[in-house]
């Protein structure tokens, strides 16, 4: 038995070391165009392979974004579940500076947690306020539920602060790898801050969007400290490389995944977990639900063809340099081309097609054929070998 523990620890530990560095915000639903808030996380870790799950749990089901070394389902990195509460999280690097002990690392645990047993915003408080000290945790959570609650949660070991995107100015907030309430100039993403912080200003309240988030900014390739968009330049002119570092999407961007919730009035099941599994670059934004099995194509490969196994092939194209550059240099015409046939636009247009429409029927034939078609542009750009 002690054997047994020990191990459950270890794996605990080890699947809990999957969140490196993200890109995050939460959005209230007096900002967007349907009244539906949203929290959105571009995942960037070392856990290249990721897959969605659906878990049971006395509140009914809820879906998570789960690595493929986790067997056990034991950690969630974002998800929703069937009352329409959702969360996600970002590591931050400028809490809990000094500590010393052994109890870290617990935000996907947590997560996971969440999901199986809060309804609002005021349960995972609750959640927060009984959990053991020191807590293991070092990150910002953001959070929407059922009632229209959207806020995130700078938390670390002992404490945890709360910034209501409600109550903001702007009607959101984004976070990135350090707290606003953590150590100064510690952490890390301060270009990637900026970056979305300035893509964020140019939208009118009344204009946020999962086609906006999910489809556009989660794939940006604007860079706000050299003050040039990648992605414009390329559809005017031939590029063949960028230093992608500091982007929002980079290399070590798995998977994203944005919450839309609900409104009032409207059934929690309708709340949506929009994912690209894989870069999003090279993976199309597909839809997912918790009264329904996850497709097939955004599992566990175990043996058979996925969007993200797809993605993972296409990626030795996008980053084909085999030595220590690998991780910095983009190749761009495998995305972004002046006739509009790279990767990333092609998988735009479909998106534009396919997300209203699933939006307004939340149909699984809708999703299945978005799924077949995004599919088939990776098949395509795999077989073209650009």
């Amino acid at each position: 038995m002690k054997k047994a523990k020990l191990f459950i620890f270890a794996l605990l530990l080890s699947i809990s070391t999957g969140a490196i560095a993200c890109t995050t915000a939460v959005i209230s639903g007096r900002v967007t165009n349907n009244g539906r808030p949203l929290i959105w996380k571009l995942r960037d870790t070392e856990e290249y392979d990721n897959h969605m799950r659906r878990f049971e749990s006395p509140l009914g089901h809820y879906i998570g974004l789960v690595n493929d070394s986790d067997t056990l389902g034991l950690a969630v990195w974002g998800g929703h579940n069937s009352l329409g509460f959702a969360i996600m999280n970002s590591a931050s690097f400028n809490v809990n500076v000094g500590y010393e002990g052994d109890v870290e690392n617990q935000e996907g645990v947590i997560m996971k947690r969440a999901l199986a047993e809060c309804r609002t915003l005021t349960d995972f408080e609750h959640l927060l306020n009984t959990l053991p000290r020191p807590m293991g945790l070092a990150a910002h959570f953001g959070v929407i539920d059922a009632e229209g609650g959207a806020a995130f949660y700078e938390v670390n070991n002992e404490t945890w602060t709360k910034f209501d995107a409600n109550e903001s100015d702007t009607g959101y907030i984004i976070r990135t790898n350090y707290s606003f309430i953590g150590t100064p100039d510690m952490g890390y993403g301060y270009v990637r801050f900026r970056t979305a912080t300035n893509l964020f200003k140019q939208v009118m309240s009344g204009n946020f969007s999962v086609e906006l988030i999910g489809s556009c900014f989660s794939r940006s390739m604007y860079n706000s400290q050299l003050e040039v968009d990648f992605k414009v330049r390329a559809e005017k002119e031939i590029v063949r490389y960028i230093d992608s570092d500091d982007l929002i999407c980079r290399f070590g961007t798995s998977s994203m995944i944005l919450v839309e919730g609900i409104k009032a009035g409207e059934d929690p099941l309708n709340t949506t977990s929009w994912v690209q599994i894989g870069n999003p670059y090279l993976s199309p934004l597909v839809p997912v639900w918790t009264d329904a099995e996850i497709p097939i194509a955004l599992q566990k490969p175990n043996g058979n063809v996925t969007i993200a196994s797809k993605a993972k092939e296409l990626k030795l194209q996008l980053y084909p340099i085999r030595t220590i550059e690998q991780e910095r240099y983009l190749y761009m015409p495998l995305v972004v081309r002046t006739d509009g046939k790279g990767l990333l636009q092609l998988l735009q247009e479909l998106e534009a097609e396919y997300i209203p429409r699933i939006q307004e029927r939340r149909s699984r034939k809708l999703q299945a054929e978005l799924i077949q078609r995004g599919c088939q542009l990776q098949n395509n750009v795999i077989m073209e070998k650009l």
